[in-house]
């Protein structure tokens, strides 16, 4: 050992003039090892820079009143020092994330007063002034003193004697409620009438410097003039003039108490956003925990835990690819390593003939790896730095960016990865030494003669090892069904072994090849010695007698054309889905959902759009909750969408394989029978309506209303009016039987004003009580009047000059609900009879004898189409149901039970998640409209609530966008397929990541696999020089050296490339099912679909075929410049 270390300056010069000798050569060696130490670091740098931009992108894309912290007690005590002590509390418990916050800002708002004149007294009903007085820390560097003072603090005050306080307020709303400076008001407690007021004396105005400010936090009327009722003046004051003057006469005070805490974007390191998390959240805890009804209102927790989901999940395929590209390059150094020891095997076979012994040798090579190693560890790091930073120019981050560098460091973690790096580069380096150099001088003749036909990993089977270790992985994975494993605590943690499969899957195949290449060649060559020509011949024979080395060529090509074409397929299959996830998400191109338009009308909503611009198709959409229920604790929920088949099928985004069926064909099965209802018309001058009604002798409740709908399409339940108070309000005293003028006001009620015309659509009663078991009313004369009066007798005479819209005298017209129970029609009788006769030939008569729910409507409406209603499911509703297509059942849809035919299924439909708590049913709108809404309702009739639209192109959407803004007819939530789209593709952690990557792997490909064969194709051609000669000397003209030298490279570069392509296509496919989760862990939906961008990797191969083209004409190069007398020498050594 002792002399080994007394040689190794000796070696180490020796070593040094090795490197420098086969320059070239060494060149090629420190380019992989420097490409494999960056990737490394690049590992950590590249990772560390999408956090740092992902987690500031996050908390960007959040509000500041959002984000910031505020933390409240709305009614708060003030004496006894308890304001001062939830204070403390709150900044001792805030402490714990201090360094996230940039400021806090403390506030007290007294409880509401009612405000006079000096010694007035407020007024029992509003109008009534109010006052607020407020105090805010810090607030003076916050305002503008416009006339007076700043108010001085009020001395301490007792219960005894009301305090006198000086107060400011805000100029312009001074001047609006006509206030002067120095006027005094007084202010009366709202909530006791047994105290004297408080004196409040303006002395300053002022004005906010800048409204606009984070310091004012989410409310605004600190300056805001009073409108309302319960709006109220606010006073500026001193917190002592708070807490010792008005507490102190009024104990029993409270105020909003209020801590507004700025968050402090730039403050959060995103390697500590879940450390972050926890303290804000052990803060709040803690908070609501000592402080009694302390509320804390913030998201900052909820973006903290959000980020280190994403950042979790949206790390996985980075990683597999990252380790993919870091194998193919440590394969590129033990490939060029190994070329390079074969071709130092002279030197080593002398050295060793000259007593030199294993580890003088290996001493070399060690040196040599660590010089190598040395300068990678220095260049790597930096290179992977610039690399990644230059991707602030690319389109993928140049939304974040600006156009700019990406703001890139290197700390101690990069470092850690790039020894890592070299590590595994040093052993990659070492090991085709430490096999070579253990050869001897006999072993270097005998390979020179007869070069091996199987690699060593083959002569000991070590190739099946890797494919059953291959296989185990697989099977892991398959069982696990995800690359996501938990701990022993249930967290989430990527698991390594799992995460290097698809590797380890490419090297399976790699191996595999290997194996049965030699087997292949045979095959070929015996179709050569019947078909093919001499060259062909000679090919097939050269690479069946030495198949190593090109075989290890041949397997560089197959890793790396199968990362190429794994990356291009996973990358333009997530860039497909993102389109994907963003158009299911939306549905359309444009979705407006939960309208807040007052109940309004498909006919009201289309005449809105109407002046929208940009619109080319729309479509009206109801979206509601049902239930189907096959008993009492069998129950099935589900969300309905109501849709025009025609209008829908034009917007709506699909797939096709969402369901069997072309969607056109499937929505348009739900296509509802054609009907028309008949109408019995009230004109628009009507202002009253009413009807006479029979009713026995019963103390019972019955509530009778009338069904209309406007000229609209809108629905509403007019109230009768009329009845005793035990027949209409409540169970009382007994009634005499007989008839009563009821009627109701048509302009009046939710949703006013109401406009004519209307039309009738039933009637009905509720009954409770006695009347919930049996009775018996009489209908007749249903009519309207014009009057702007009604009789005071009304309930004896009726209207004057009531005009009868129905009279009762036609068979056939009316018939009892039959959507009002689970069991279909009502059991009940409804049957035109002269004796329930009031007014004509006829009157209607209703008797029920069965009970029904407490509430429940029983009535007679217009006969019109009983049809169930076509609906088509999605095939969870058929397996939670157990129903079949074909079946016929009942939904329940606000308390209405529509009849249902399932017309069709489907698997997937846009905007249902089939991992939520509801299966989806698509139902006929207008059909579905009229079957529910003919009932009188119990929560109020079904609308519209959604509007899907395709605009005209990008301009016509920039139109509408500005038009939904600026003039919305209804408030609603937007969802927008560009808009859902650019956000994803801002985000570093999900789209710009992926892409910036993409683009990195594609360079290394090409670069490896181009400087791998271009290196060995020139060494195994300096090698193979005497074979050549030999092949001139017996007869071979040039051409045809050349051309078996082009058939050789042809054969290795298509076969190799051939099936890296069909393994990468196969990879790519297979891994889709094992991250199948979006950035919050969550399955994608819809599914991947698989795409390949041929285009990237076309543009890829085109360039390899240059390289590979290259390398050709190196090598003929190399060739057409020998001479006769050089390829005798050649044979003659």
């Amino acid at each position: 050992m002792g002399g080994i270390f007394s040689s190794l300056p000796t070696a180490f010069r020796i070593a040094v003039r090795r490197l420098s000798g086969n320059r070239r050569l060494m060149a090629a060696v420190a380019i992989g090892v420097i490409l494999a130490v960056a990737l490394m670091s690049s590992t950590s740098i590249y990772r560390n820079a999408l956090q740092d931009l992902g987690l500031q992108t996050d908390l960007r894309r959040v509000s500041d009143a959002e984000l910031d912290v505020r933390i409240l007690n709305a009614a708060h005590g003030l004496s006894g020092g308890l304001a001062e002590h939830s204070f403390d509390v709150i900044d001792r418990r805030l402490n714990i994330p201090s360094e996230y916050i940039s400021d806090v800002k403390k506030s007290l708002t007294s409880a509401t007063f009612f405000m006079t004149e000096v010694g007035a007294i407020p007024p029992d009903e509003d109008p009534r002034d109010r006052a607020r007085v407020l105090w805010f820390e810090g607030v003076r560097s916050r305002l503008e003193l416009i006339d007076g003072q700043w108010p001085d603090p009020a001395p301490a005050a007792t219960p005894e004697e009301p305090p006198i306080i000086d107060v400011a307020m805000g100029a312009e709303v001074a001047a609006a409620g006509g206030f002067t400076l120095g006027e005094t008001r007084d202010i009366h407690a709202s909530w006791r009438d047994d105290a004297l007021p408080i004196t409040i004396r303006l002395v300053g105005l002022i004005s906010p410097i800048d409204y606009t400010d984070r310091y004012w936090g989410i409310r605004r009327d600190h300056f805001q003039i009073p409108v309302e009722k319960t709006d109220a003046f606010a006073f500026f004051a001193p917190r002592e003039t708070v807490i010792e003057a008005m507490a102190g006469y009024m104990p029993e005070l409270r105020a909003r108490l209020e801590v507004h805490a700025q968050i402090d974007r730039a403050a959060f390191d995103a390697d500590e956003a879940g450390l972050a998390a926890v303290r804000f959240r052990a803060a709040f805890e803690a908070i609501t925990k000592e402080i009694e009804r302390a509320r804390v209102e913030t998201e900052i927790v909820n973006v903290l835990n959000d980020y280190e989901t994403k950042e979790f999940f949206s790390s996985i395929p980075l990683l597999v690819l990252t380790l993919q590209i870091v194998g193919i390059v440590l394969f590129y150094l033990v490939l060029v390593s190994t070329m390079v020891v074969e071709r130092q095997s002279v030197e080593v076979a002398l050295l060793k003939s000259r007593g030199a012994g294993l580890g003088h040798i290996m001493s070399i090579s060690t040196l040599e790896g660590l010089l190598l190693v040395a300068l990678a560890m220095g260049l790597g790091p930096l290179v992977a730095r610039e690399a990644i930073a230059l991707l602030g120019f690319s389109p993928a981050f140049e939304g974040l960016t600006g156009g700019a560098r990406l703001s890139v460091a290197l700390d101690g973690e990069v470092y850690i990865w790039a020894a890592i790096g070299a590590a595994l580069s040093f052993i990659a380096l070492i090991w085709p030494a430490w096999r070579s150099n253990r050869a001897t001088v006999v072993h270097y003749a005998r390979s020179t003669s007869r070069p091996e036909d199987k690699p060593v990993f083959q002569r000991y089977y070590l190739d099946l090892v890797v494919v059953g270790v291959g296989a185990l992985l697989f099977f892991q994975l398959q069982e696990s069904g995800s690359l996501v494993t938990e701990d022993l605590f249930g967290g989430l943690q990527q698991d390594p072994l799992l995460l290097i499969a698809p590797a380890v899957f490419v090297v399976t195949v790699a191996v595999l090849f290997l194996r049965l290449f030699p087997l292949l060649l045979r095959v070929f060559g015996g179709i050569a010695r019947v078909l093919g020509g001499a060259s062909m011949q000679m090919v097939l024979w050269h690479l069946t007698r030495a198949p190593v080395q090109p075989g290890r060529l041949a397997l560089l090509l197959i890793m790396a054309t199968s990362l190429g074409m794994f990356g291009g397929t996973f990358g333009a299959t997530l860039d497909k889905s993102f389109d994907d996830r963003a158009a299911y998400q939306s549905g359309a191109q444009l979705r407006l959902a939960d309208l807040r338009s007052a109940g309004a009308s498909v006919q009201m909503i289309e005449a809105d759009l109407a002046e929208a611009p940009g619109v080319a198709e729309s479509s009206v959409v109801l979206r509601t909750n049902a239930s189907f229920s096959r008993g009492a604790l069998d129950v099935t929920d589900a969300t309905v969408l109501g849709v025009d088949p025609d209008s829908f099928s034009d917007v709506l985004w699909y797939r096709e394989d969402f369901a069997v069926e072309d969607i056109s064909s499937l929505v348009s099965r739900a296509t509802g029978p054609e009907f028309a209802v008949e109408e019995i018309p009230i004109p628009a001058e009507a202002n009253f309506v009413g009807m006479w009604f029979w009713l026995p002798q019963t103390n019972g409740v019955i509530n009778p209303s009338l069904r209309l709908i406007d000229v609209d399409g809108r629905y509403r339940d007019i109230q009768l009016v009329g009845l005793p108070r035990g027949r209409g309000f409540g169970i009382g005293a007994e009634q005499p039987e007989g008839w009563r003028f009821l009627y109701g006001d048509l302009r009046q009620g939710p949703g006013a004003p109401h406009l004519g015309p209307w039309f009738l659509q039933g009637i009905s009663i509720r009954t409770a009580g006695s009347t919930n078991f049996s009775g018996t009313v009489g209908y007749d004369a249903v009519q309207y009047s014009a009057q702007t009066e009604i009789p005071e007798n009304i309930i004896e005479v009726g209207f004057d000059n009531g005009v009868i819209i129905e009279s009762f005298e036609r068979q056939g017209r009316w018939t009892v609900l039959t959507d009002t129970t689970r069991d279909g029609p009502l059991p009940d009788d409804a049957r035109l009879t002269a004796e329930q006769a009031y007014d004509g030939d006829f009157g209607m008569r209703y008797v029920w004898n069965r009970q029904v729910r407490t509430g429940l409507p029983r009535g007679v409406r217009l006969a019109g189409p009983d049809a169930p209603v076509p609906v088509i499911v999605s095939r969870e509703f058929l397996s939670e149901a157990s129903l079949d297509v074909g079946a016929v059942v009942r939904l329940n849809l606000s308390s209405v039970y529509v009849p249902v035919e399932i017309v069709g299924s489907f698997d997937l439909f846009p905007t249902w998640d089939p991992e939520g708590a509801r299966s989806l049913i698509v139902a006929n709108r207008d059909y579905l409209f009229y079957r529910v809404n003919r009932n009188p309702a119990t929560v109020g009739a079904l609308s519209p609530n959604e509007v899907w639209i395709e605009p005209t192109g990008d301009d016509g959407l920039r139109q509408l966008r500005t038009w939904l803004e600026v003039t919305p007819p209804w408030r609603h939530d937007a969802f927008d397929v560009d808009a859902i789209r650019n956000l994803q593709d801002e985000d570093p952690l999900v789209a710009a990541g992926w892409e910036g990557l993409l683009f990195l792997t594609f360079i290394a490909i090409v670069l490896l696999a181009a400087l791998g064969f271009l290196v060995a194709s020139v060494l195994v051609a300096q090698q193979q020089q005497g074979e050549f000669a030999v092949l001139r000397t017996v007869g071979f003209s040039l051409p045809q050296v050349l051309l078996v030298v082009g058939i050789e490279k042809i054969l290795i570069i298509a076969v190799s490339m051939a099936l890296g392509t069909a393994v990468g296509l196969q990879l790519g496919t297979m891994m889709l099912e094992f991250v199948g989760f979006v950035e919050t862990g969550e399955t994608v939906l819809p599914p991947f679909v698989t795409v390949t961008d041929w285009a990237t990797i076309g543009g890829a191969y085109s360039v390899l075929g240059l390289v590979f083209l290259g390398a050709i004409g190196i090598i003929v190069a190399l060739y057409m410049r020998m001479t006769i007398g050089q390829i005798l020498r050649i044979g003659a050594d």
